[in-house]
């Protein structure tokens, strides 16, 4: 009976692993790994990766949904550098993946998300926000099945350095129909590519 049990488990396992639905997560993820190998590869000549050490950081809830895989990491410079009040210090640069099964699971994880997003502030599709108090340079690209976050403190931002992260975010998990969402130190948040229609009642997108 046990050899049986054994067995059986096993036929289980494997119609799991190869099943249609978990592959596709899987190459999802695979293919989502290679663009942050790429995106860090393209950065290691300025830039340590680091897992560790990461400072915990007020991005709302959006931990709390139901994302299928995630990674974090933080970019920190080699050299010091001055900042914005007049101190030499490692610049770091945080970013955040979540990917989800299905883009109804990101649509609904972004909606949950919205409601308690960065620093607890409630945000509508769509809507800019003038001011964000406590908010940092945040660079966030919506795809349809991936949710990119970028952020850093407030001392190290210059527009240079804002545009860059943008841009660079973009070139490796952009495309055509990404939605991207950036805020500056204290505000504004802005939707400045791809922005959704605000009288979408549903406010799925």
């Amino acid at each position: 009976m046990k050899r049986f049990f054994s067995y059986h488990n096993y036929l289980l396992a494997l119609t799991v692993l190869f099943s249609p639905g978990l592959q596709k997560g899987f190459a999802q993820h695979e293919e989502l790994k290679q663009k942050i190998s790429a995106f860090t590869a393209d950065h290691a000549e300025d830039y340590y990766k680091k897992y560790l050490n990461i400072a915990d950081r007020e991005m709302g809830d959006i931990d709390d949904t139901s994302y299928s895989w995630k990674d974090e990491f933080m970019l920190k410079s080699k050299e010091k550098l001055e900042n914005s009040i007049g101190n030499k210090s490692y610049r770091k640069f945080y970013f955040s993946v979540y990917a989800y099964e299905t883009l109804e699971d990101r649509q609904y994880a972004l909606k949950y998300w919205m409601e308690n997003f960065i620093e607890g502030k409630s945000i509508r599709p769509g809507r800019p926000v003038r001011t964000y108090p406590y908010a940092s340079p945040t660079i966030i690209l919506i795809n349809d099945r991936e949710i990119v976050i970028g952020n850093y403190k407030c001392r190290d931002y210059t527009d240079e350095n804002f545009e860059y992260w943008k841009d660079s975010m973009e070139k490796y998990f952009g495309n055509e129909n990404t939605i991207v969402i950036e805020i500056l130190c204290d505000g504004p948040l802005e939707w400045t590519k791809n922005s959704p229609d605000p009288k979408n009642r549903r406010g799925l997108f």
